[in-house]
């Protein structure tokens, strides 16, 4: 939990199209400093697309997104600089399939940061011991499983010491024994105040470690809520479905 109050991400009033499709209906939402907010909802429900915007990788039609009280750059040097302190994992892991994970993470720090290689190296050694794949650090990302190259992923964003750290259905690529230890390590990084944004569809997630669940449908947020009282008494007819149906799925399985 976080008892400083200041803002790293806000959204005011964000809008956002794909042709004749509203995907972001006027997104007004904080995350506050050490905070970690789950986005839940349908499939289509524009939670990828909100997350993406975040960090530019989606531009938006109205409204205003800042980052730690600045409004986010719309281009070149200063958007690259604040990019690199909001670290993104992608749900299909986006390593460098020709570099080994050790070069995928000393990359960034090296040209971007302009860390000296051997610095570098031993914070990436020191990242992916973190995330129990030290061991893998010479393979390239084919050699590894889904959930070794998404711990790298997380390691590589690490690598860029970001203020904040946006997940995008960060398990969803992920055969089911895989996706406890991915979880595992953004548990612990919650646990160590880490600033988190996640788009999930791993309900018992969200619910141990969220301080906030955000529930999204139809490019809204429909409703906001502590995890207890969201997953113990949803306000909205739209939420209860979506739980129910959730709990059915997981009864089949």
């Amino acid at each position: 939990m976080t008892e400083n109050n200041q803002p790293v991400i806000e959204l005011r009033q964000v809008n956002k199209h794909f042709g004749d499709l509203h995907v972001l209906q006027d997104i007004s939402l904080t995350v506050k400093k050490g905070e970690v907010v789950v986005i839940i909802g349908p499939s289509g429900s524009g939670k990828s697309t909100l997350c993406r915007a975040i960090n530019r990788l989606e531009t938006i039609d109205s409204g205003e997104i800042l980052f730690e009280g600045e409004p986010l750059p719309r281009e070149g040097k200063e958007l690259a600089q604040m990019r690199a302190k909001i670290g993104m994992v992608f749900q299909s892991f986006n390593l460098f399939a020709h570099r080994t994970i050790l070069d995928n993470i000393t990359l960034a720090p090296c040209d971007v940061m302009k860390a000296s290689k051997k610095n570098a190296r031993q914070e990436a050694m020191r990242l992916l011991e973190r995330v129990g794949v030290a061991d893998q650090a010479g393979k390239v990302p084919a050699q590894l499983s889904g959930g070794q190259q998404q711990r790298a992923a997380i390691a590589r964003a690490l690598a860029m010491h970001p203020k904040a750290m946006l997940f995008d259905e960060p398990t969803s690529a992920l055969d089911p024994e895989m996706i406890g230890e991915v979880l595992n390590v953004m548990t612990e990084l919650a646990q160590d105040g880490m600033t988190m944004l996640v788009v999930t569809h791993e309900m018992n997630f969200a619910r141990r470690v969220a301080d906030r669940v955000i529930f999204m449908d139809g490019g809204r947020i429909v409703e906001e809520n502590t995890p207890e009282a969201f997953f113990s008494n949803p306000k909205t007819q739209r939420a209860k479905g979506f739980l129910s149906s959730v709990r059915m799925q997981d009864r089949e399985l």
